[in-house]
């Protein structure tokens, strides 16, 4: 199919389908071509998903649609009826229109919709409308595009996405749930209680019973439990045969003597002091 210049779109009216386009193929037969509306003999044995991207129409804007030549099928020879089966389908008849020149009917504009196939995903998302001169004629355009209304079917590419997606969030998850063990880790690691308060009691429950107490002296004889020995979240740490803790209000209540503190910090934890004293 031609492409149009930037800017071009192929728009035809109802009366263009029919006074130009149907009308000169009718009287010239395969004289008459078009790099607009395709030949295509295949329509009605082929799925229209199949016709689709045989045609181009993955390479056409989101809401275009494809035009095609036609040329249909009667169900009996001496009848009047057309055979509507497609590929593994049916097109569906839904209304039908009269297109009108100079108050004068010139065709009929038939509404199909693709439904029965084997594919539950392809069912509906095809509509396509169908132009005729008159109700005998063989030769139509039809114009084929997709259902608007309906999402479009899930492809081994759009699939693979998806999985990708809901990949990519159970990693973020994993990520997440391994950051908030980490950090009950290290508060583990700095003790089982929390003060309520600066200067207050701190509730500490042991075996369901709940008990106040001053939490300076809690602090100075609380030792760490074997579950919340993780040395490799302080390798420095767990290194050292000697080393001390200090409570928070220890090391709040030493702003105003910060030196003698510092000192007696750095000597508990066999610190050089001549690199302290240069340092602070």
């Amino acid at each position: 199919m031609e492409r149009f210049p930037v800017g071009f779109r192929f728009h035809p009216t109802d009366n263009d389908l029919v006074s130009h386009y149907l009308r000169n193929k009718a009287m010239l037969g395969d004289g008459f071509r078009s790099p607009y509306v395709s030949d295509c003999p295949e329509f009605y044995s082929s799925e229209p998903w199949t016709v689709w991207e045989k045609y181009g129409g993955n390479s056409v804007e989101d809401g275009e649609p494809l035009f095609f030549f036609i040329k249909r099928k009667k169900l009996n020879p001496k009848g009047s009826r057309f055979d509507r089966k497609v590929g593994t389908g049916t097109w569906s008849g839904q209304y039908f229109a009269k297109v009108m020149e100079e108050g004068k009917v010139i065709g009929i504009k038939r509404n199909f919709r693709y439904e029965g196939g084997s594919s539950s995903d392809q069912n509906n998302a095809w509509l396509m409308d169908e132009y005729e001169l008159n109700k005998n004629d063989v030769t139509v355009v039809c114009v084929l595009r997709k259902n608007p209304t309906k999402p479009p079917p899930k492809t081994n590419e759009t699939k693979r996405k998806l999985k990708d997606g809901v990949d990519g969030i159970e990693q973020d998850l994993d990520q997440r749930r391994k950051l908030i063990s980490n950090l009950d880790q290290r508060r583990k690691l700095r003790g089982n209680y929390m003060p309520e308060k600066e200067g207050t009691s701190y509730r500490e429950e042991q075996g369901g019973s709940s008990s106040s107490i001053d939490h300076h002296q809690a602090s100075s004889s609380w030792t760490p439990k074997q579950e919340d020995y993780r040395p490799e979240l302080a390798p420095d740490l767990a290194a050292a045969d000697d080393f001390v803790f200090y409570t928070h209000d220890e090391l709040l209540a030493s702003t105003s003597k910060s030196n003698d503190f510092l000192d007696r910090f750095y000597e508990d934890n066999n610190f050089d002091q001549l690199v302290h004293k240069q340092v602070f």
